[in-house]
């Protein structure tokens, strides 16, 4: 008897880790850290969420099915998308994940994409699945996508916010925030087992993501960047972003309002003007601005770099392939 109850809750604890994430876990992973501008260290804007056994992706831009692929999560775990916004590259992966989701070599996704998202999610999806109509017609016929993975479960998000996911314990809300003439455009929050993290998607400096941020685990928040000597050649392209994005300025005034328990940025947009011979800001110059604003921790994001969620604080994990137990694809 002794050996058989031994060997049950062997399987058990095996079966609460296959999955890469116990029931307990809360965990952020950061799977794209770029923007419109292709650069193949920062692919697109996306954040996997995994809280309670469940796995929320938030954004898809490109490659997001690529960087899942090297974080060994398989594309049909993920249970619901939830997009900031419209911008090409917050949603530029979404019809690579849908299609790509339901024929995976290790299992299919044989239910329809849960996608949120603001105003006009209806016609990404639409426009996804009509795109898809005839690949999808010659698949099925040749099994090797189910017929319940061909739709989208679109939602749209409240008009000014709210709940928009609350089950077995894992809460989302959306807010609105500030990303000037892009309306609407939210932030989320996501709250597990007395734990929270912020995504603030692209905003400027926003009271409603102060409101929703304040204290918080962990705020993971856009930041965009001119150097020096760009502001100083050329004032008023560098503005226009700033109207919309947060400066290194404004980021660290954001996180002395927030003071989270620990902040990562993303979304990095790093301007250049090659008529002027000027390059991008780098990473350092990013860093030490940010720092002569703000004395609490943060990190520069980077594509795969992972932070687990405890009672006893925020550990931020550099990306290693060999970290997580492999799962089919």
């Amino acid at each position: 008897m002794k050996t058989r109850l031994a060997s049950i809750c062997a399987v058990a604890v095996l079966l609460a880790t296959s999955s890469g994430t116990s029931a307990q876990d809360f965990k952020v992973t950061l799977l794209g850290t770029g923007t419109p501008i292709l650069n193949v260290d920062r692919l697109g804007m996306s954040t996997l969420v995994e809280a309670g056994g469940q796995r929320l992706l938030f954004d898809a831009g490109r490659g997001v099915s690529i960087r899942l692929h090297q974080a060994k999560v398989p594309l049909r775990s993920i249970d619901a998308v939830y997009i900031t916004h419209l911008h090409s590259d917050h949603i530029a992966g979404l019809p690579d994940f849908y299609a790509t989701s339901a024929q995976g070599a290790g299992g299919r996704r044989a239910m329809p994409l849960n996608v949120h998202g603001p105003i006009g999610i209806d016609n990404v999806a639409r426009g996804i699945e009509l795109t898809f109509t005839d690949n999808n017609r010659f698949r099925v016929a040749g099994n090797e996508i189910l017929p319940g993975s061909l739709n989208i479960a679109e939602h749209t998000n409240p008009p000014d916010g709210g709940m928009v996911y609350d089950k077995a314990g894992v809460k989302v809300t959306a807010f609105l925030v500030d990303h000037g003439h892009v309306k609407p455009a939210y932030g989320y929050r996501v709250d597990y087992d007395g734990r929270a993290v912020v995504l603030s998607g692209d905003t400027t400096y926003s009271p409603n993501l102060i409101k929703h941020a304040k204290g918080v685990d962990l705020l993971i928040h856009c930041v965009a960047i001119g150097s020096r000597r760009l502001e100083e050649r050329a004032p008023t392209f560098v503005q226009r972003f700033y109207d919309y994005l947060a400066s290194p300025e404004m980021a660290g005034r954001i996180l002395n309002e927030v003071r989270p328990r620990q902040a990562v940025f993303s979304h990095i947009s790093l301007y250049s003007r090659p008529d002027l011979e000027i390059p991008r800001a780098s990473i350092d110059e990013l860093r030490s601005r940010v720092r002569a604003v703000y004395d609490g921790p943060f990190h520069i994001g980077e594509d795969l770099m992972a932070f687990q969620i405890g009672a006893e604080g925020v550990t931020a994990e550099p990306y290693s392939p060999a970290k997580r137990q492999h799962e089919p694809d």
